[in-house]
């Protein structure tokens, strides 16, 4: 699958005006479940939802612009989507283009995909190892801070934000800098401003399956 994902990299990479100011949004699916359970994508879920975070969006600053691109799949992204982003086969994928990818710059095919390949990337660093570990447990915004700057540097403590839902995690929230169809998210994070002013959660439990 990583082979297929590179190859629509390497085809989208030519694309110009690429948003490189952004926000990429994980959800952590079993938060999200345990509020919604009877939701079609809670029902029947792959098992990768449970120990993973998921597809939110990528956000570019500016929402709902005019694009020259529909949305418009190949059915090999649109297989891979459903992996990533579960809310994808009921409409999700489609109101994250409308509103965030009509303003990144590139077709829909190449939007999802660096959403998936920086997606990808967080969830084989460190940090989903950490989550997997204190499953069913409270966690302090202290503490997910000091995983951060163990995994990421202390000086990208404020660049990721942590968001919660009646007492559980349910999100994080990246800010990200540079073009994010080039380069890793290593990169975009070193390179992005502190999230000033935004509201976190002071800590919360990270929900089990």
């Amino acid at each position: 699958m990583k082979k297929i994902l590179v190859l629509f990299m390497l085809l989208g990479s030519f694309l110009f005006a690429i948003s490189t100011d952004n926000i990429l949004a994980l959800s952590w699916e079993n938060t999200y479940c345990k509020f919604h359970p009877n939701v079609k994508e809670c029902k029947i879920r792959d098992p990768y939802t449970y120990t993973h975070f998921t597809l939110h969006g990528l956000w570019p600053k500016k929402e709902y612009c005019k694009s020259p691109y529909k949305f418009k799949l190949s059915p090999i992204m649109w297989k891979v989507l459903q992996k990533y982003m579960p809310g994808a086969k009921d409409g999700f994928a489609k109101h994250e283009w409308i509103k965030h990818g009509t303003c990144f710059g590139s077709d829909a095919n190449t939007y999802f995909l660096t959403a998936i390949k920086l997606t990808q990337q967080f969830n084989e660093s460190m940090f989903i190892d950490f989550f997997n570990t204190h499953m069913g447990s409270y966690v302090s915004l202290k503490r997910v801070r000091f995983v951060i700057a163990s995994i990421f540097g202390k000086q990208n403590i404020r660049k990721i934000q942590l968001l919660c839902h009646k007492g559980y995690i349910s999100e994080i929230r990246i800010h990200l800098k540079g073009n994010p169809v080039k380069k890793d998210l290593f990169e975009l994070i070193n390179n992005a401003k502190q999230l000033i002013g935004v509201r976190e959660c002071q800590g919360g439990i990270i929900t089990a399956p």
